[in-house]
């Protein structure tokens, strides 16, 4: 199964580099030898096959060891992001019934105290372990837990099995034509499902290697360590393009190489890719995916560069109408997606799953178009999410939380244009009470990640409604 494809790039090229971060890399036998050790250190602690094990690290190559020595144990990995606030941790770790933690020592000594019964295992300290484990695995279970807003409101567990990462690793090679010359580079969170799905399982279960960038987002460093490490494959994100689409170098990458450049998680505008070309002489494209499939669709070329390209392979895209009908070419309907990397449920939440997950298809609440080609536009959604620099914000979680506040009588969330960021998080407020901007945004800093704060906050006397009591969104 999945660990036992890592194993066996493992076996085909021993000393090949597997993964780079920053100064530091490690050979794909270095790195099997660390999973080793710290698998064998987990299985001594007590993870067994099925428990829940999460884990918090940046972006680096400790997220990648103890990923894989999640997998090899055939435990269940949540990736948390190092940036959630606790409430946003304590949520995830109690929804997921998580047994323990994997991180540094700055994540497993501040999530200890949240969570005093839950096991912290530092990678800084001590793996020592007289177990020694098979290399064997025969998992077809739970794998991987992530938490998505989705289309309809509130956070999501999603639960994906180990054939569901198997399908998604091949499809993506099928696909995209993935083999061990390719290099990658991940700029995207790993963390998030396009950094996992597409960046790790798509460069390390097919012997490729895999170029890490961490700390903040630098276009500068990332046009050079495309450059420096001659990556063939970059799946980015559409602000990271933006940005990198106008910055000027003193001389001219040499970036032959790079054969695929694409973003994930919100539209790329035409005038991006447009200036891309014109400082690149490179041409980026667009994928389109989800926390519950992975990726859906690729452009891999041929002229539209506005759409998110033809179904990837083994996957099968409907646009349907309000009566669930399958629309003919060019007509725009809801979004439908068959694919064998996809969940069939969201844990915990039979309502939304049977409105989402039907006759074995997922219900993506977007809208679009497949035209007379089989190529696949994006139009809208049924229901509107933020989009914060290719992250998703549930403007219903964000109200939700400010609705709380003992000064707020009414709020509503809506998302503005923010620049190369895609969006910002605007709140309309009808206070009931004396309150600033700078009181609501320090609440809103103790429930929610960064990314959901708002950043632009309205105060009014009344929220504008329809007759029949509808919010009025437009006019916020």
């Amino acid at each position: 199964m999945l660990y036992q494809q890592f194993l066996n790039q493992v076996e085909k090229c021993p000393a090949a580099i597997a993964v780079c971060a920053g100064e530091e890399q490690v050979t794909y036998q270095e790195l099997s030898d660390r999973i080793d050790t710290l698998s064998n250190f987990m299985a001594q602690n007590g993870i067994r096959q099925g428990v829940v094990v999460a884990i918090s690290f940046p972006n680096s190559i400790e997220f990648v060891v103890a990923t894989f020595a999640t997998f090899k144990l055939g435990a269940v990995l949540l990736p948390l992001n190092v940036n959630y606030t606790d409430e946003e941790i304590e949520s995830y770790l109690e929804q997921a019934s998580a047994k323990y933690l994997l991180g540094n020592d700055q994540q497993t000594n501040r999530i200890s105290k949240l969570n005093p019964e839950l096991k912290c295992i530092s990678l800084e300290g001590d793996l020592s372990s007289s177990i020694q484990l098979d290399n064997r695995d025969t998992f077809v279970n739970k794998a991987l837990i992530m938490f998505s807003s989705g289309s309809t409101g509130g956070s999501k567990q999603i639960i994906r099995s180990y054939q569901n990462l198997v399908s998604e690793w091949v499809i993506a090679r099928d696909t995209i034509e993935i083999t061990s010359a390719d290099v990658f580079l991940c700029s995207v969170p790993l963390h998030h499902s396009h950094g996992f799905g597409n960046c790790l399982i798509a460069a390390l279960l097919n012997g490729a290697k895999l170029v890490i960038t961490i700390g903040e987002f630098n276009p500068r460093n990332v046009v050079k360590t495309l450059a420096k490490h001659k990556v063939s494959i970059y799946p980015s994100a559409t602000f990271m393009l933006k940005m990198l689409s106008r910055i000027r170098m003193r001389e001219e990458p040499d970036l032959t190489s790079l054969r695929l450049i694409y973003s994930a998680g919100a539209q790329l505008e035409l005038d991006v890719i447009e200036d891309f070309q014109k400082t690149f002489s490179k041409t980026p494209y667009q994928l389109y995916g989800s926390t519950e499939t992975g990726a859906i669709a690729i452009n891999l070329g041929g002229g539209k560069l506005n759409s998110v390209g033809k179904p990837m392979v083994n996957t099968e895209v409907d646009v349907i109408s309000e009566n669930g009908e399958t629309l003919p070419a060019s007509e725009t309907g809801e979004i439908v997606v068959s694919s064998p990397s996809a969940t069939t449920f969201y844990e915990g939440k039979p309502e939304q799953s049977s409105k989402t997950f039907k006759d074995g298809c997922y219900f993506t609440g977007d809208l679009g178009y497949l035209d007379e080609d089989g190529f696949l536009f994006i139009t809208g959604r049924k229901k509107a999410m933020i989009n914060v620099a290719g992250l998703k914000v549930d403007p219903e979680e964000v109200e939700t939380v400010l609705n709380r506040m003992p000064q707020v009588q009414e709020v509503v969330v809506v998302g503005k244009p923010d620049g190369d960021y895609g969006e910002l998080v605007k709140a309309v407020i009808v206070a009931k009470a004396e309150v600033t901007e700078t009181q609501i945004i320090e609440y809103a800093k103790q429930y929610l990640a960064e990314y959901k704060w708002p950043k632009n906050i309205e105060f009014r006397s009344e929220i504008p409604k329809s007759p029949l009591g509808k919010i009025l969104r437009k006019y916020l």
